[in-house]
């Protein structure tokens, strides 16, 4: 019953995993081009880190206050409104000045909000229906989504700048055109949502599997989008000055690579039982980490690439089982509310990790920050993993 009011039919999970990639990739498309803005306005790194931090202002102010949105409204009715407030961003970006970027980057994050606290729980109200494998499909394409977006808005804007130029205009007409594609699909979703029931602002809630094993996914999650980010932000100043790699495609490349095996490994440990899921996701993180610090130390460019591959598999089937953990014991009509501050915790790791590693590569070089951040990161993944599991209760049952 929960499923039909919110609008979810066989075929709109599919539909809302789209969103969900188009999205995810409007937000990167930014990330080849910051070294033409530098040029541009003459803003330096610091510059560069306001415009991010811009995008992830939009997502800690939207969360809170419209995370809970589509449980009220619609799944599909939010997705749509997250489409049209993208495409603003986006023609915003065409503007010169950099305000105008500022403004883009913060609607950004606005449209990320809305989408991962929407998409999530449509993807598992339409597909985890079947038992624990069907939940841990639902959770495996949501991410695979969230993270193909994210890979796919690099590379697209990389190929499109080194195809026909025009780095100010040429990628946001191609990711404009990727997502009016989401918007027909997402509108005859909509047609089906639920009626408004009315706006309240919904602050992230803790869903019927308890407060530490809530805290732990997010943990888990945090330190899974940390991994990524360490290839998206850092990934290509890493190359030029430790690897002499000054292709402008090679870190989005790269990082699109690492999102590809992150996806290779989620579907490779589906039907694997929940608890080695978590442990196999934990030694590839582990792993991955030293093989990228040995890396590092080394110069060795492919063992660095095959470090960011393990890593990318790791983070992968760390953040699905996070995501599953919370989807599968949050009620249908708090979902989003539920998702709202898992992912606030997620994104916490795309912003804080890096700017504490960046200040530990001048501080301590790039080897023994690499190492020392993977230990941090390492250990988070491993205390979330374990605090995410479900509880055994002296019954027999296992807590959901």
């Amino acid at each position: 019953m929960h499923q039909r009011e919110h609008g979810v039919s066989a075929r709109n999970p599919w539909a809302a995993a789209w969103c969900f990639f188009v999205v995810m990739s409007s937000v990167t498309i930014t990330t080849p081009l910051w070294g033409y803005y530098e040029v541009r306005y003459d803003f330096g790194s610091t510059g560069v880190s306001i415009a991010f931090g811009a995008m992830a202002l939009g997502v800690f102010v939207a969360l809170p206050l419209f995370g809970g949105l589509s449980d009220s409204w619609g799944r599909f009715k939010v997705m749509t409104l997250a489409i049209i407030v993208s495409l603003l961003a986006v023609g915003i970006l065409l503007l010169p000045g950099v305000a105008a970027l500022l403004v883009a980057r913060v609607m950004q994050g606005f449209a990320v909000a809305l989408t991962v606290s929407s998409v999530p729980p449509a993807i598992s109200e339409g597909l985890a229906r079947g038992g624990e494998a069907r939940t841990a499909l639902a959770a495996a394409v949501s991410t695979l989504a969230n993270l193909g977006g994210l890979g796919m808005g690099s590379m697209l804007s990389a190929g499109v700048v080194r195809t026909v130029g025009h780095p100010f205009s040429a990628p946001y007409i191609s990711i404009a055109v990727l997502l009016c594609t989401a918007l027909v699909p997402c509108g005859r979703g909509a047609a089906e949502d639920r009626a408004w029931s009315g706006f309240a602002v919904r602050l992230p809630r803790v869903p019927d599997g308890g407060l530490m094993r809530y805290v732990g996914a997010g943990v888990s999650a945090l330190a899974a989008f940390a991994a990524f980010s360490v290839y998206a932000s850092l990934g290509p100043g890493v190359l030029a000055d430790v690897f002499s790699v000054r292709t402008p495609i090679a870190g989005p490349a790269l990082y699109c690579a690492v999102m590809a095996f992150s996806a290779v490994g989620q579907l490779t440990v589906l039907h694997i039982r929940t608890g080695w899921r978590q442990w196999i996701g934990i030694a590839l993180f582990i792993g991955g980490f030293g093989v990228v610090t040995a890396a590092v130390i080394r110069v060795i460019l492919p063992e660095f690439e095959v470090g960011g591959i393990v890593l990318g598999l790791g983070s992968g089937i760390l953040f699905a089982e996070a995501l599953r953990s919370v989807t599968s014991s949050s009620h249908p009509d708090t979902a989003a509310a539920s998702q709202a501050g898992f992912f606030m915790m997620a994104y916490v790791g795309m912003i804080v990790p890096i700017i504490a590693l960046a200040s530990l590569i001048r501080l301590l070089g790039t080897p023994a920050a690499f190492g020392l951040t993977g230990v941090i990161l390492s250990l988070l993944a491993i205390l979330g993993a374990v605090a995410s599991r479900p509880r055994r209760y002296r019954g027999g049952d296992i807590g959901v």
